[in-house]
């Protein structure tokens, strides 16, 4: 049985259905996360984040490597 999990996200405080149970129907599956992200992510928030706030900080970490590493 699929396990099925309103959360919200600790970034933003929207609502967002958690599906660990399957995971290829939750709202986080199909973002890419490196390593580095990831534990960038766990250090800030103790729970999972909604898919917008996975792109965004996805997109905001990208942004400060290139700028800040790439000069």
């Amino acid at each position: 049985m699929c396990q099925h999990e309103t959360k919200n996200c600790p970034r933003c405080k929207a609502a967002f259905q958690c599906k660990p149970g399957n995971i290829t129907q939750c709202q986080c599956f199909g973002v890419k996360i490196n390593e580095e992200q990831k534990a960038y992510i766990e250090q800030r928030y103790s729970d999972c984040l909604c898919r917008d706030c996975l792109q965004y900080l996805q997109q905001e970490l990208n942004l400060f490597k290139e700028k800040y590493l790439f000069r």
